[in-house]
């Protein structure tokens, strides 16, 4: 034989082979046309006697396939074999990468040292007081949220720098840095991390917290110098003005020559010096206001709101920016603030006395509350010095009227007291303010301070082994995708299921490489696969079974394959001829085989368990007149009976092939796995799907041993699973369901009871009117998952079912709790009429029974009636018909008491009677207190259906009673009429007369034979 080519053959080139005229003379027959127009000789191929059996036709002996809800384009076992088989290599990959990353994990990550300490806010109010009738000094109030502000600033760092002697830099003490407030408390709580040993750690700490409290301290004695200065400069106007008011007390008594003053002036001068000491006292305090209030607008001044607002927005931006990405509106919304912070701050200036925008900044708001404060204050103490210097305008009128020296030395006197008293209470004050000014407290003291013991360390351990895990699954990850990649890009037909892809018919047989790892003989193999394929051949009746072999340019193998599969049909007692082209020691040539095909059936004749072999030589070389002679021999080797024709076609890919192809009913593919590529066979197969060939079966060579074959099945069982679930087993949300919503790592974005909408739709954060309806939870939470990525970085969104609302079964009728029931889970009927309350039940007849006619109860799911017998399923305990429950179904119950029957005739209490459910005809009788004397019990009526076409029923009692037949069970508004006997009105005359006989009889007699017994009378006779 010629050499098959490597390029696709043309359809010109079959019709040279075939010898028919070119294309342009006449149109190629299509594959219906065929037999009619496109084969040439037909009756030379078939066999001369008519079929017992009429040929079938493509559609009628293509096997069926079976219907699969998933058809991958791969062979899901070939890649869990490839990973198996690579699981080393796998290992390997993952170590390496988890040995780089563990190292870059060594190396990134350091031991951290925390240590923590705690200052408290104590009570500013001063123990010292230097006179009685003055005050105590008060310094400001500074709030928690201020300090923190000021504990914040980098001078506070630079200077714990410089106390540890620059060996930490101020950025380094500050990244290590957090303090935060105790909530409801006056802690705050101050924590230094570092990477160094832990005493330099808890040396940073102490440093820092020194620091703090020192700048407690500064800031408390700021104040009192700050008051000591204005009390100084008062404390001198003072002086000045008494040694005034005594020089001229002093004139005034000179020449006046007054020693004293009377009582009376003696004692509204001493109660005016006591309103006017309350006048200067208040006076002072009054000033000492306005020397805070100039204190706080200078501080006021200095605190650039702008700015402080413009650092929160950038910080608050940053914050922001970890955690969402720039299409988040949070983001969004922060730079157009940010944006508008800067622009205000360019169009204006500072301002000094303005107050300070929410969340401007702390320590402008503390200030100007502060301001607020003693502005009110102030104001107070004007009210008070108004009301102070009334009373004092009424004490000098009495005083007026008094002699006029008299009244002038008062007013001295009054402005000496008033002087001296004002400079006694500055000369305390002042002194109070030197001592703070000395023994400054501070706002804030130590609360506590970490011992050596208590600094905690953190160990990069966990974050270097996470680090290598995380290595591990990606090496091993990538190896698998690369495999996996390279494994579906590998185009060669290699396992089972390769080949089942290619030729779209069942592979019947899989013959493995490796022999050792056969479990049967290949004697025993050929045999059950012949067993198989049998039943798929398209066989006649009274004629041989005609097969070809296709092949993809291995002709040895099928040689091979084709010997086997013929002892195998001579082992199930068929006789067998195969034409290879193999020539072995009994084969004989195919030319001499059809020049005389006598031969051949004589040879089969004498030795019936030997299979005729004939090889293809040299010499044969399909022209047209061997074709005739191989389709005459053909057409005489099929009238043999029981009888199995196996040819080995050549190369699919040679005209030949498909020329043979064309006669024979049934086609076998047989190929070696990695011998050929699947889109090759598949545009070749589609050729000779299109000729009218017809392909059965397909059986592969050389097979791969799948070691994890276990393995493997199980896992093309999983994925093919996903495909063939069924639905009625997941539970999809609906309308109405409501489910549990949230997003860790993001506080305060949890949401409970979100209910879908009756359009099938929610909506989360940003996530607008997401479909639901129809989704599993799963599916849920992943779409939630991908719109909210986009908004959020490392977005993870946990979904939890709360209420099942949507999945509703519908139970009416003889139910303790009729209504729609929610299917939150996969329910049966018994659990669904247990949800309901179970059956009813009730009196009757003194007995407690069921109210539900289990007979006429059904189920309907659409517009179908399960079969179901709920008298078997509740009465018998028959779980089979146990069915489950699914959306949408209609249980009903209908009441037995509801329905009637009436009992009427020759029965004690005609009338009528409530239906039970295993009411019959006895029972009926039973309960109409039995028959009367005239019934007739062999033929009882049952008059049953509608008034129009009424159905009747004849029921012989005598029959029941003595269990000759089976109980007549009656249906709801059957009449039961029980008849006289025919004969009872002859019984009764036959009765009657009898009666009247006998009576007449007895009289007669008795009258003739016996006499009275009374012959006198037994009264007297009265005349």
């Amino acid at each position: 034989m010629n050499n098959p080519p490597n390029a696709p053959f043309s359809l010109e080139a079959i019709n040279r082979k075939r010898g028919w005229p070119r294309a342009n003379e006449f149109q190629f027959a299509t594959p219906l046309q065929t037999s009619a127009v496109a084969r040439p000789a037909p009756e030379l191929i078939k066999a001369p006697a008519e079929s017992t059996r009429a040929e079938p036709t493509q559609e009628e002996a293509a096997p069926q396939a079976t219907p699969s809800a998933l058809k991958l384009p791969f062979d899901p076992l070939r890649l869990v074999d490839t990973l198996v088989r690579r699981w080393l290599l796998m290992v390997l990959a993952g170590v390496v990468c988890a040995g780089l990353l563990a190292s870059v994990g060594m190396m990134k990550f350091e031991t951290l040292h925390s240590a923590k300490a705690q200052i408290i806010k104590q009570s500013i109010a001063a123990p010292f007081r230097q006179t009685e009738s003055g005050e105590t000094f008060q310094p400001n109030e500074l709030s928690i949220t201020t300090f923190s502000s000021l504990m914040h600033s980098g001078a506070v760092a630079e200077a714990a720098a410089l106390r540890l002697g620059d060996r930490f830099s101020e950025r380094y003490l500050r990244s290590g840095l957090v303090i935060a407030a105790e909530r409801n408390t006056d802690i705050l709580n101050i924590s230094m991390t570092s990477d160094h040993s832990p005493e330099a750690t808890l040396e940073m700490l102490q440093a820092y917290v020194g620091e703090v409290i020192q700048l407690s301290k500064d800031l408390q004695r700021g104040d009192a110098v700050q008051m000591k200065t204005f009390l100084q400069k008062q404390m001198e106007r003072a002086d000045t003005d008494l040694l005034a008011v005594n020089q001229e007390l002093l004139e005034y008594g000179r020449e006046a020559q007054l020693l004293d003053a009377e009582k009376q002036m003696d004692a509204w001068l001493g109660e005016l010096g006591n309103f006017s000491l309350k006048y200067e006292t208040l006076k002072l305090d009054h000033e000492t206001l306005d020397l805070r209030i100039q204190g706080v607008q200078k501080e006021l001044s200095k605190v650039d709101t702008g700015a402080a607002l413009v650092d929160n927005a950038r910080r608050e931006l940053d914050n922001l920016r970890v955690r969402y990405t720039n299409e988040h509106p949070f983001v969004i919304e922060a730079v157009e603030k940010l944006a508008t912070l800067e622009q205000a701050i360019a169009k204006a200036g500072p301002r000094a006395d303005a107050p300070p925008k929410p969340g401007e900044s702390n320590v402008a708001e503390s200030l100007y509350l502060e301001l607020v404060r003693l502005r009110s204050d102030k104001e107070v103490i004007s009210e008070q010095l108004t009301k102070l210097e009334a009373v004092r305008t009424k004490l000098n009128e009495r005083l007026s009227q008094l002699p006029r020296k008299a009244m002038e030395y008062a007013r001295i006197k009054t402005r000496q007291q008033a002087l001296q008293t004002s400079l006694s209470l500055l000369t305390g004050r002042q002194r109070e303010a030197a001592l703070h000014e000395e023994n400054a407290h501070g706002y804030f003291k130590l609360f506590s301070m970490a011992r050596p013991q208590d600094v905690s360390t953190t160990s990069p351990s966990k974050k270097i082994m996470m680090a290598g895990i995380g290595g591990f699954v990606g090496g091993c990850g990538l190896v698998a995708v690369t495999l996996i990649v390279l494994t579906l890009l590998d185009p060669r037909l290699v396992t089972a299921g390769d080949l089942r892809r290619a030729t779209g018919v069942p592979v019947i047989g899989s013959l493995a490489a490796d022999t050792e790892s056969w479990v049967e003989s290949e004697s025993a193999w050929a045999f059950r696969v012949w067993t198989r394929l049998q039943p798929m051949l398209s066989m006649n009746t009274g004629e041989a079974t005609l097969c070809g072999l296709l092949h993809d340019a291995a002709p040895e193998a099928a040689s091979t394959m084709a010997a086997r599969l013929g002892k195998a049909a001579l082992r199930r007692g068929m006789s067998s001829i195969i034409i290879t082209t193999h020539e072995s020691a009994n084969s004989i040539a195919l030319s001499s085989a059809v020049a005389n095909p006598e031969a051949l059936i004589r040879h089969l004749s004498m030795s019936p368990d030997e299979m005729g072999e004939i090889h293809i030589d040299a010499t044969w070389t399909w022209d047209t007149t061997q074709r005739r002679q191989w389709a005459l021999a053909i057409a005489r080797w099929r009238r043999l009976t029981n009888t199995l024709i196996l040819i080995v076609l050549p190369s699919m890919h040679e005209p030949e092939a498909l020329v043979i192809s064309e006669s024979l009913p049934n086609l076998l593919w047989t190929a070696s796995s990695a011998g050929s590529l699947v889109s090759r066979v598949q545009d070749a197969l589609f050729l000779y799907k299109h000729a009218g060939c017809r392909l059965v079966a397909a059986l592969l060579e050389h097979a791969p041993n799948l070691k994890p074959a276990a393995l493997a099945k199980f896992a093309a069982l999983l994925m093919l699973g996903m495909g063939t679930l069924n639905a009625g087993e997941i539970l999809l949300l609906g309308p109405g369901d409501a489910v549990n919503i949230n997003m860790p790592g993001f506080e305060g974005h949890e949401r409970k009871e979100i209910t879908i909408g009756p359009d099938g739709r929610l909506t989360y954060l940003q996530a607008r009117d997401v479909i639901a309806a129809g989704l599993t939870v799963d599916q849920l939470r992943a779409k939630l998952t991908t719109a909210l990525r986009r908004y959020y970085r490392s977005a993870k969104v946990v979904v939890t079912p709360y209420t099942f609302q949507s999945r509703k079964v519908y139970v009416l009728g003889k139910v303790v709790k009729k209504g729609a029931i929610n299917l939150d889970r996969p329910m049966s009927l018994l659990e669904v009429v247990a949800e309901a309350g179970g059956l009813e039940t009730g009196l009757f007849q003194q007995n407690t029974v069921e109210l539900a006619d289990l007979g006429r109860s059904f189920v309907m799911r659409g517009q179908q009636r399960l079969p179901l017998n709920l008298e078997a399923l509740f009465l018998n305990g028959d779980m089979s018909q146990n069915a489950a429950i699914e959306p949408g179904d209609y249980v009903y119950f209908p009441s037995a008491n509801s329905n009637e029957i009436y009992v009427l005739g020759d029965v004690k209490m005609q009338g009528t009677q409530g239906l039970l459910a295993h009411t019959s005809v006895h029972s009926a009788v039973a309960l109409a207190g039995g028959f009367t004397a005239k019934a007739y019990t062999q033929r009882i009526l049952v008059i049953r259906g509608s008034l129009d076409k009424p159905e009747r029923i004849v029921v012989d009692m005598n029959d029941i009673m003595t269990a000759r037949s089976k109980g007549f069970r009656l249906e709801p508004k059957d009449i039961v009429y029980i008849a006289d006997r025919p004969w009872a009105r002859a019984e009764e005359l036959v009765n009657i007369a009898i009666n009247a006989f006998l009576q007449g009889a007895v009289s007669s007699w008795t009258s003739a034979n016996v006499g009275p017994f009374i012959k006198e009378p037994l009264l007297p006779q009265i005349r």
